[in-house]
């Protein structure tokens, strides 16, 4: 059984762009619901080297995700199953027909909006912590005022809060013999400085039309399959200021057949971490 994985934020500027092609449909638009040059603002963010912000990261990735789910489903076997790491969740339930690629689109810049709105109000970031378990890295978050957004797979979890938060978190990693990454985001996404956040998505999903998935789709808060478009709407207003537990999406996914992963976006982050949980078996990860 296949299962297409989507992507969340914090791809490199230029891998997204390579999910962009000029003339594809979803492109265009895209330009028309966001109201700017989708690709063309990416492109300079490439040229001049700047981080994509996260007002124009979630859309494009978005965007580049639905290109990419269109193409592994005109060439692939169907899919069975379906899950997205965080931002990563619009497109999965987008393939799931829960709602169309411009409602998707529509809500992913409202998401995205109130989250760069709130973390303009609490400054931070997030970092990823490798090589210590989750009792380790629960403790050293504590001790230093983070709390944990991710748990992606084992021995890599995500911390999220302040930048004096994260600096001092780093010293203590290091002397813990584990390692630490920034992540390329903007804000202390998934805790509770995005409370904000979540409500503004709260008003903005009660506005959408949703529909129950045609396909399982996985949510992040649950590690289980939506099952009405109320639980869609509750879940992902409660994702944006909770921790994603992504290892407990593959984990599902491997125990209820799934055996071949494809990775349906930009960059290839979704596709190490099914790896990283999966290790040691018989998983085959597909690349478009």
């Amino acid at each position: 059984m296949r299962a297409a994985l989507f992507p969340g934020q914090g791809i490199p500027a230029a891998q997204v762009l390579e999910g962009l092609p000029d003339e594809d449909r979803y492109v265009q638009t895209a330009d028309e619901v966001l109201g700017y040059p989708l690709r063309q603002r990416v492109q300079t963010a490439v040229q001049t080297g700047s981080k994509l912000t996260t007002v124009l990261a979630q859309p494009a990735i978005y965007v580049a995700s639905m290109v990419a789910y269109r193409r592994a489903t005109e060439e692939g076997a169907p899919f069975d199953f379906l899950a997205g790491h965080s931002l990563g969740e619009f497109g999965a339930l987008t393939g799931g027909e829960a709602f169309t690629f411009k409602r998707g689109l529509s809500l992913v810049k409202a998401r995205a909006a109130a989250m760069e709105k709130a973390a303009r109000a609490h400054p931070g970031g997030m970092a990823a912590i490798i090589g210590l378990g989750r009792d380790k890295v629960e403790e050293l978050a504590t001790r230093s005022g983070l709390e944990v957004a991710n748990d992606n797979a084992p021995g890599q979890l995500v911390v999220s809060g302040s930048d004096e938060g994260l600096a001092a978190a780093a010293g203590m990693v290091t002397a813990e013999g584990g390692r630490i990454v920034r992540l390329e985001v903007s804000g202390p996404f998934h805790t509770s400085a995005m409370d904000g956040a979540a409500e503004e998505l709260k008003v903005a999903l009660e506005a959408t039309d949703v529909r129950s998935p045609k396909l399982p789709v996985l949510s992040n808060l649950t590690a289980s399959p939506y099952r009405a478009p109320g639980e869609i709407r509750q879940l992902l207003t409660q994702q944006v200021n909770n921790p994603i537990r992504w290892r407990s999406c593959i984990e599902w996914l491997w125990e209820n057949g799934a055996r071949e992963f494809v990775d349906v976006g930009p960059g290839r982050v979704v596709d190490g971490l099914a790896r990283r949980t999966l290790k040691g078996l018989e998983v085959a990860v597909a690349r478009n």
